[in-house]
């Protein structure tokens, strides 16, 4: 998604995301792999000034992976940068799933697509990375293109964050709550639907050895989502001073710990991450949200003429995979504007594959 994200800062449009253009490299001396976005023959470098692309030449991209605003009748809006983010949305699913696609066999694809119609049934419901990862794809498959987050939002999200951030986010959400009035509007925001939450209770859902320590110094309100957030803080705090079977149930630190807890409620991530949008612009969770919620460029209201140097000529485009892959609709080549066939993209250190970015299960 970093390559993605780079693409679009220099209002470059790949127009053909799937997973056959997204190449995976061998294992590194560190055991991780890296990703990288390939097959640029159909990416339209955008005007100065300008946000959208025309349609007059064709329809570009891969049947079954082009975003609906695409094929869209609606000669008045011109697509954007979002039709990247819908594709995108696609792959992240095939990946997540092992191969499904979220609308469904490859005949129906693009009739399904224009429906608005998909399925994220591989994702399980009760699950806290999956919970977390349907968040994100059902914004990205949006059929409104404006309400699609852009390439860096969808960075922001905590489909993408490491365990080790996740529980920083945890500790500076207790901290921010800690002297808040059960009154005050950030309290209420999290309290708000928390009984689903927690549970009922979520003292009931804990280890007995847990249990066992958190009355020794404090009383916890079982159905309280603040209350449940100050015990992980305060557990984690003291850690080291806790007895070895607590330190035992809960496991290491970060790993183990916040398994632990995201394993029994798998709601608390997603939900204090939503319910905390209204401090995102305070200091502390500057960088768990978006800089800005500007969506992915939204579409462009009245077609323009494309600039002299920017019209799109036909070319032939080399195809990565394999022969059975549906037919592109259009190829098209920019000269002037097209990256090195196959480049890696942004940071060397971007892994799709790797923790903390598109997960392989």
């Amino acid at each position: 998604m970093s390559g993605l994200a780079h693409l679009h800062s220099l209002n470059i449009v790949h127009r053909d995301l799937k997973p056959h253009n997204i190449l995976v490299s061998m294992r590194g001396p560190q055991g991780r792999r890296r990703a990288m976005i390939s097959d640029f023959g159909l990416c339209k470098k955008l005007a100065v000034g300008r946000h959208s692309f025309s349609r007059r030449s064709g329809v570009p991209g891969t049947e079954g992976w082009i975003a609906p605003e695409v094929l869209s009748e609606d000669s008045t809006r011109n697509p954007t940068c979002a039709v990247d983010i819908f594709s995108a949305g696609c792959v992240f699913y095939y990946t997540v799933s092992e191969g499904s696609h979220p609308f469904g066999k490859s005949l129906q694809r693009q009739a399904n697509i224009l429906l608005g119609t998909y399925s994220l049934d591989r994702l399980q419901p009760d699950k806290h990375e999956d919970l977390i990862a349907r968040d994100l794809m059902e914004q990205m498959l949006s059929m409104e293109p404006q309400r699609r987050p852009s390439a860096e939002s969808v960075l922001k999200h905590p489909f993408f964050w490491s365990l080790e951030k996740q529980l920083h986010f945890f500790q500076d959400v207790s901290d921010r709550i800690e002297k808040e009035p059960l009154d005050g509007a950030v309290v209420r925001q999290l309290e708000r639907g928390g009984r689903a939450v927690v549970k009922g209770d979520w003292r009931e859902h804990v280890t007995v050895p847990l249990q066992t320590d958190l009355r020794k110094f404090r009383s916890y309100k079982g159905g309280s989502v603040r209350d449940l957030l100050r015990a992980m803080r305060n557990k984690k705090h003291h850690y080291r001073e806790l007895p070895a079977e607590v330190q035992e149930t809960l496991g290491s630190v970060p790993e183990g710990f916040v398994c632990y807890f995201t394993s029994r409620f798998p709601r608390l991530m997603l939900h204090t991450y939503q319910a905390m949008h209204t401090c995102a612009r305070e200091r502390p969770f500057l960088h768990y949200y978006p800089s800005t919620d500007t969506p992915a460029q939204t579409q462009q209201t009245a077609p323009q003429t494309e600039p002299p140097n920017s019209t799109d000529t036909p070319a032939q485009t080399q195809q990565t995979g394999p022969p059975t892959e549906p037919p592109r609709l259009t190829q098209q080549t920019h000269p002037k504007a097209m990256p090195p066939r196959d480049t890696q993209l942004m940071h060397p250190e971007s892994d799709l594959l790797s923790e903390g970015a598109i997960p392989v299960r």
